[in-house]
């Protein structure tokens, strides 16, 4: 017996809808319930960062559109810290070469908390010497402040604290400081959104350091997750 039309539409919406709902069914039982475990948080729902506005150390702008498309992993510092920046950029310049074998893609940017110091020229010596595909960034003084949104958005803390001191940089007459931070990295997903606060392990003396095994682990765990 053949169906009418009404009552082939009919069928025809519920078998098209029955097909959606296995879909989704499957793509919930495959992912897990939790979050992966990783060393440090990850944010389930991602956190958009606000309008900022900085530049790279090719001397070009910077802003939120850079960070869409591909998945950015962010260290902070500045170029004249003698342990814990330089032995995290070599930890994630070893971080490029096991992503390289592996054909993964991870964007690794450092931003600066010493922008007066580390100028474009001085971010455009210090990066190489890393890796040639890092991205330096830091920023201009400025009225409107276009970084704070940048620093605020990921949460970056650092202290700049004057020594009582003259700089030694030139007749300038400025007082010298000294800079603290923390020690964190920001995984920021294709939508330019913080998806994951990896921190760093101690070593043997308690220092705080970072494993750029322990890194790829965790963002190939983020990654999937979220895919």
């Amino acid at each position: 017996m053949s169906l009418s039309p009404w009552a082939r539409m009919i069928t025809g919406f519920v078998l098209a809808n029955t097909a959606i709902v296995v879909i989704i069914a499957l793509v919930l039982l495959n992912k897990p319930e939790s979050p992966p475990v990783i060393q440090g948080v990850v944010l389930p729902d991602a956190q958009s960062i606000p309008k900022f506005s900085l530049l790279d150390h090719h001397n070009q702008p910077f802003g939120n559109a850079d960070l869409l498309g591909q998945w950015h992993l962010i260290s902070y510092g500045f170029t004249t810290c003698p342990d814990v920046c330089p032995t995290t950029l070599a930890q994630l310049a070893q971080l490029k070469e096991l992503l390289k074998q592996s054909g993964d893609e991870l964007n690794i940017l450092f931003y600066t908390v010493d922008h007066r110091r580390d100028t474009v020229t001085q971010l455009a010596a210090y990066m190489p010497f890393f890796h040639p595909e890092f991205t330096g960034l830091t920023h201009l003084d400025s009225n409107d402040n276009q970084h704070l949104p940048f620093e605020k958005g990921l949460g970056i803390a650092a202290i700049l604290t004057p020594t009582g001191q003259k700089s030694d940089e030139g007749d300038s007459g400025e007082q010298d400081y000294q800079v603290s931070h923390g020690v964190t990295l920001f995984l920021l997903n294709p939508q330019g959104q913080l998806q994951a606060i990896l921190k760093p392990g101690s070593d043997e003396v308690r220092n705080k350091v970072f494993d750029a095994h322990t890194i790829y682990n965790d963002f190939l765990k983020i990654r999937a997750y979220f895919q």
